[in-house]
């Protein structure tokens, strides 16, 4: 059984803008992933070196997909798994006004080749559905192993089937809000059919304005 958890971390603080990053890191540790998206993570002297934090704090390997710069570093994507990462890149997303970007990497994992995707589209609108069409070219364009893409999508509804399938759907939890506050879904893990998804959950934390999507899923 493979657990995927996505978190959008908010800076590490939480609705009130709270420092809440130590908090994460143990929230994380309890839930015992095997790979962990994070998105508005920032790796710069102005907001912390927060991605490599929480994977010195899991003792996890990390990859880290930069969107915008900040002070000497950036903001963006990362993935924290319990595997080496191979491969791993970042691919620009069309955006109107705010850069956006997916982390592409891969893994072996219980002697398979396994790819993961992270990313986090844009609040507009007219961007969001360019990075949509994007993204499914990408998906439709990949080699045919097992895939998992997970983030914040910026909106409800998304879907990218029959390339890949909603985890939260096939477990039917898709009415669950991962923005508890604003009463929204954003937050998805979307599984290729090599998956077969076993369980979809949030955890009910409030270090971040976003909770942490959690998906245990075998391969067939």
């Amino acid at each position: 059984m493979l657990r995927a958890v996505s978190y959008n971390i908010h800076s590490g603080r939480d609705l009130w803008w709270r420092k809440r990053l130590h908090q994460m890191a143990d929230t994380l540790k309890e839930l015992n992933p095997d790979i962990v998206g994070l998105q508005e993570v920032h790796q710069n002297s102005k907001y912390g070196y927060q991605a490599s934090f929480l994977a010195e704090q899991l003792q996890y390997q990390l990859a880290f997909a930069p969107s915008i710069p900040i002070g000497n570093g950036h903001y963006g994507n990362a993935l924290l798994s319990k595997y080496p990462l191979k491969h791993a890149k970042t691919v620009t997303l069309p955006a109107k006004r705010e850069q956006r970007t997916v982390l592409q990497a891969a893994f072996d994992w219980n002697g398979k080749s396994v790819s993961v995707w992270v990313t986090h589209c844009s609040l507009n609108q007219v961007s969001r559905i360019a990075q949509l069409h994007f993204l499914a070219e990408q998906i439709a364009g990949a080699n045919k192993t097992p895939l998992l893409l997970m983030g914040d999508f910026n909106a409800a509804n998304v879907s990218f089937s029959p390339a890949l399938h909603d985890s939260a759907r096939i477990c039917n939890q898709e009415m669950k809000h991962t923005l508890p506050a604003f009463r929204r879904r954003l937050d998805y893990i979307f599984a290729s059919d090599h998956w077969t998804i076993q369980d979809y959950t949030l955890a009910q934390v409030n270090w971040s304005d976003h909770v942490p999507v959690i998906v245990d899923a075998c391969l067939k």
